[in-house]
């Protein structure tokens, strides 16, 4: 428990070599205090004079014992990928350390949690720690944070000279060392504990997991307060390129930031020996070869488990979630086009309409060609907020003209109105599919406004769907579904997924689904009414019936 709890006396005395108490109890209480004494000197293997600091750190690693898993008990060995990593986030220039973030990508199983914790106590109370040093483990949860701590907490109770220096306070999930004043605190992404931090070294655990990037911004720009502070981030990989962890690993080299990504090939089969070895070089290590056959072999036998398995295992960016698009027929879609051409073409429509402040999306598809214009309606006021709460770049998306903005915090109808009487004009319009559901105020202002629409009421069930998502799907795998390279739209394909009822109809779930659907929505639904290709029925404004 450290120096103030339980066992704390058995083992400071093992690491100072403390003659026994004394039996006698005579005298007065504080003749009976143990007096304070200071542990013996210790030396360490990286304690010598010019030794550079990546070989300081590998040095101290190397003084661990493992406490958990196949070779528990046995001493740590730095397997060579771990090596890479420490030299290359440790290497000087001039007798500084470039690097002030780095990130590791491997797969599950690789040892992340005993290097992160290995790490963490070089800089507490290994050959990085500094005088007043605040380090810091970085979790989504706390049970994921409570991993972290036991880890860290094992290395230091199986080790008595750090044993003897350290205050542990379990309540908190802290960890003193008393003789640099400095503290190691275990942090769940809950962001405003992280507030007026000044980190010297922080970690980041798993945060492919993580839904925000807030506490990872302020561990960040904390670091300004030290002249050389290190984050280091490691984790698989994220499910899709707008997480905040795939830019990161996407992001163009820099000499103050390092990235080490371990992952099979793209497509490469699930028995591939040589990507099992790619994506987890801790394989025949401490990772069970045995063992991770047999998932394998699972996920060759059970396509819901094989994007698990190609997610945790082979370290590929693709959803643990059984995707109704894959990103690579997608893609293949993504030519781009003139919308101009589009014009006066054959069309049939799709508009899912949102709530007074959310996304409303309209799609146009074009059997003839095979192409795809669709249109993205957000309150200008609320880009920020949409910005933060879904973690992609909304403002960015309606500079380049990809989002079309409404004036204040909720979505404008009219202007939703005056953009299909717009396209009535453009395109020949065969139909539009529409839901229902909220439509009531904008086929108000249709009716006012005297505009014409042949729309079509789309019910949103499995009998609507089935056809729809099957046109849908076949015209995207026939790359017939050209969407000009829509950075939204890629998004929204990506968060896809699909329910099946026991006949095997299919629709797209936005309670399921990782993320916004809605302009993939509306296609579906434009797609289902080119199916149906019974003609248009017009709305006049002459009351509520629709056809």
């Amino acid at each position: 428990m450290g120096k103030r709890g339980p066992g704390a006396g058995r083992l400071r005395d093992a690491a100072i070599g403390a003659p026994p108490e004394p039996t006698s109890f005579a005298g007065s209480l504080f003749e009976q205090l143990e007096p304070v004494r200071q542990p013996m000197a210790v030396s360490h293997p990286w304690e010598k004079d010019g030794m550079p600091p990546a070989e300081k750190v590998l040095a101290f690693m190397a003084t661990l014992p493992i406490v958990s898993g196949l070779k528990a008990g046995e001493q740590m060995e730095v397997l060579d990928f771990q090596e890479q990593f420490i030299r290359s986030v440790y290497g000087e220039t001039d007798g500084e350390r470039r690097v002030r973030l780095a990130g590791l990508s491997v797969a599950r199983g690789n040892g992340k949690s005993g290097l992160l914790a290995g790490l963490s106590l070089a800089h507490l109370l290994g050959p990085m720690a500094e005088p007043y040093g605040e380090c810091y483990a970085a979790a989504l949860d706390r049970e994921q944070a409570g991993v972290l701590y036991r880890m860290t907490r094992a290395y230091i109770e199986s080790v008595p000279w750090m044993a003897a220096r350290v205050n542990i306070r379990d309540w908190h999930k802290e960890i003193v060392d008393e003789r640099t004043n400095s503290i190691w605190r275990a942090l769940t992404s809950d962001a405003r504990k992280a507030h007026g931090l000044a980190p010297s070294f922080w970690v980041a655990d798993e945060v492919a997991q993580w839904r925000s990037r807030e506490l990872w911004d302020n561990l960040k720009t904390g670091m300004a307060k030290r002249r050389s502070a290190l984050g280091v981030t490691i984790s698989t990989q994220a499910a899709d390129d707008m997480h905040f962890w795939s830019e990161m690993l996407d992001a163009p080299p820099a000499p103050s930031f390092y990235v080490q990504l371990h992952t099979a090939p793209n497509g490469c089969a699930l028995d591939d020996r040589a990507a099992w070895a790619a994506a987890n070089p801790a394989l025949g290590h401490f990772l069970n070869e045995a063992e991770f056959s047999d998932a394998a072999a699972l996920a060759m036998r059970s396509p819901s488990f094989a994007s698990s398995f190609r997610l945790l295992n082979l370290n590929q960016r693709i959803s643990a979630e059984s995707r109704f698009i894959t990103q690579a027929d997608w893609q293949a879609n993504g030519a781009p086009f003139d919308p101009i051409e589009l014009e006066g073409q054959r069309c049939y429509g799709g508009l899912d309409l949102s709530s007074t402040r959310d996304l409303t999306a309209l799609a146009l598809w074009f059997p003839d060609v095979g192409k795809l214009l669709c249109w993205h309606f957000v309150p200008a006021d609320t880009i920020e907020e949409r910005v933060v709460r879904d973690r992609v770049p909304y403002d960015a998306w309606a500079a380049d003209g990809w989002i079309e903005t409404t004036v204040g915090r909720s979505t404008d109808r009219v202007a939703i109105a005056r953009a299909l009487a717009d396209i009535r004009q453009r395109y020949d319009v065969q139909g539009i599919a529409f839901d229902r559901w909220r439509f009531e105020d904008l086929a108000k202002l249709l009716s006012d406004e005297g505009i014409e629409l042949p729309l079509v009421e789309f019910v949103p069930g499995f009998k609507s769907y089935a056809s729809a998502v099957d046109a849908f799907e076949r015209a995207v795998l026939d790359c017939r579904m050209g969407h000009g390279g829509s950075p939204i739209l890629a998004w929204q394909a990506g968060n896809v997924i699909v329910e099946t009822d026991p006949a095997g109809n299919r629709k797209p779930t936005k309670a399921k689904s990782l993320d916004r659907i809605d302009g993939i929505v509306s296609a579906i639904m434009a797609c289902g009414l080119a199916t149906r290709d019974e003609g248009p029925n017009e709305y006049r404004g002459a009351g509520p019936m629709w056809i």
